[in-house]
This record gives structure tokens, sequence and C-alpha cells, in this order.
């Protein structure tokens, strides 16, 4: 069974699970490197800065979500492949196996409340130092518009390379698989927003899950705001996550339920409307912004 049948018991073991999950995610190496990484990589990024003010913050979303998302990918990869060969080893485990990723998945809130204290810090930081008038950020861009980013490119990111690494661990047990997975994680990003990049078809690039939005500057010290919608894509992005924790959970054969199953449907449904719409719907094109004085004579 899994926790979408769970008597009011079995939610009690899962919950208790879940804090012993949390606990081991919290003290593993990847995890706690990524995270150091994360924070210095956001200080040197301001502490560098000689400029007047700060630019391309969008785009500069992307160091948390790196350092943070993918280090809770390897962390939680590992963490569900020790459970089972634990199993193997002595023939038991504490728990279905549906339960015991089921609270690895809830285990998962750890790197999303890094996530989060990552960009809390990066908006204080932010609030320390102006920013360019010509900066997409709020004043140049709806508020919606600027939260749904942060949200989305921050700590939902890092919820979603962490069960990423649920899944893989479930699924995949060749030598190297989770490094397997983060290149073709890479390439996949790097192919679709490559190919798409800021031509007039830039919506394919909202395929992937860490979609760019911002272009970073340009050469003539313009930057640019890609085309979609970004409330969509946020919901897109969740239910990309909610699906990675129901399809982990598919790996035990007794949870493959009806009412599993068609939860798996109803997400994928979701997801796929809510991309739908994250494609078709707000900015129809990009939008390039007035230059930077200092990034035109950085260019020049």
């Amino acid at each position: 069974m899994t926790s979408l049948d769970l008597p009011t018991s079995g939610s009690a073991d899962v919950r208790a699970m879940a804090g012993i999950e949390a606990r081991r995610l919290a003290r593993h190496p990847a995890f706690v490197i990524g995270v150091v990484l994360a924070f210095l990589a956001l200080g040197l990024s301001f502490g560098l800065n000689d400029n007047p003010a700060v630019t391309d913050l969008l785009s500069g979303l992307v160091i948390g979500a790196f350092f943070i998302g993918l280090s809770s990918l390897v962390a939680t990869a590992r963490l569900a492949r020790s459970t089972e060969s634990a199993e193997e080893a002595v023939g038991t485990a504490p728990g279905s196996q549906a339960r015991r990723t089921t609270a690895l998945a809830l285990a998962c809130l750890v790197p999303f409340a890094a996530g989060v204290v990552w960009c809390v810090v990066y908006l204080a930081l932010i609030a320390q130092q102006d920013t360019t008038p010509q900066e997409w950020w709020f004043a140049t861009m709806p508020d919606w518009q600027v939260w749904c980013l942060v949200v989305g490119l921050g700590p939902v990111s890092c919820l979603g390379g962490a069960l990423l690494g649920v899944v893989s661990g479930r699924w995949l047990h060749f030598p190297g698989a989770t490094a397997v997975v983060i290149v073709g994680l890479a390439a996949f990003e790097m192919v679709l927003q490559g190919v798409a990049g800021e031509g007039p078809h830039s919506w394919v690039r909202l395929f992937v899950p860490w979609a760019s939005f911002h272009t970073g500057t340009n050469p003539d010290g313009t930057a640019t705001l890609l085309q979609g919608n970004p409330a969509f894509y946020l919901g897109y992005q969740l239910c990309l996550c909610a699906a990675a924790w129901l399809v982990a959970v598919w790996r035990d054969t007794t949870a493959r339920t009806p009412r599993l199953r068609n939860a798996i449907i109803a997400v994928t449904l979701v997801g796929l409307c809510s991309l739908g719409l994250a494609m078709t719907t707000g900015p129809d094109h990009n939008q390039t912004s007035d230059p930077v004085p200092w990034k035109v004579d950085e260019g020049a």
C-alpha cells in the first residue's frame, strides 16, 4: 500500500520514518557540501560585485538550484539504495517499500527548506544593494511573475532534484546510475534551452524541469526576458515533483493499486495542462530591456 491507502497507524509510522530520513539527509556529506557551496557562491557573487547596482537577478537563481538541487539528488539516491541494500542483506526492513519511499519523499522537504533559506538570503542581499532601473525585477515586471520565478527556480527546483534522486534510487541499480541521471538531465536542459534560446519558439525550453526565463546580460548591455507564463510553469514543476514521488512508490509491486494508478494519471494530465498553459499564456514574445550603462562599457 501507499500513503494514499494507509490507515492512521500507518500514517504515523510514515511520519516517524520521515523524521529519521530527514535527519539522515540533513547529515549526508553530499547534501551538506552542496548547501555550503550554494551559500559560498552566493556570497562571492555579491562580494566581488564592484558595480553600483546588481544585475541579472533572475538568472542568479540557478546558483541555489544547481548546488542544492544536484547535491540533494545524489544524497537521496544513495539513501534510497541504502534501504534496499539493508533489506536484501537481512531479509527485512521497517515498513513496506512504499512507506519507506513516501518517508524519504517527505524528507525531501529538507532541501526545499534549504532552498527557501537560500532565497531569503538572496532577497536580503539584493535589498541591501540597489538594482538598475533596466533590470527585470520588481517594478519592471509584474510582482506575481517575479515571485513565481523565485519560488519555482529556487526552493521547488531543490525539492525536485531531491525527488528525482528518490526515483533514480528506487528504479536504477546499475553502477554509475546517479552520474548518468545527472549527465542526462544536464544534456536535456542544455539541448532544449540551447535550441530554443532567444528565438521565436523559446517556449520549447519550458519542457525542462528548470527553464531559464532570463538570458543574463547580452553583449550590447541589454537583457532578455523569455516568453512563457511563470505561474503555470510553477504548477508544471509541482506536478513533476508529485509525479516523481508517485512513480517511485510504484516501484513497490504491492502498492500498485487502482488508486495509485489513477493518481499518477491525474498528476500527469494536470502537469501537461499546466505546461501547455505556460507555453501559450503570459508574455507571448521575448522582451529586451534597455541597456545597463556600465554593461555597455564592459562589452565595448
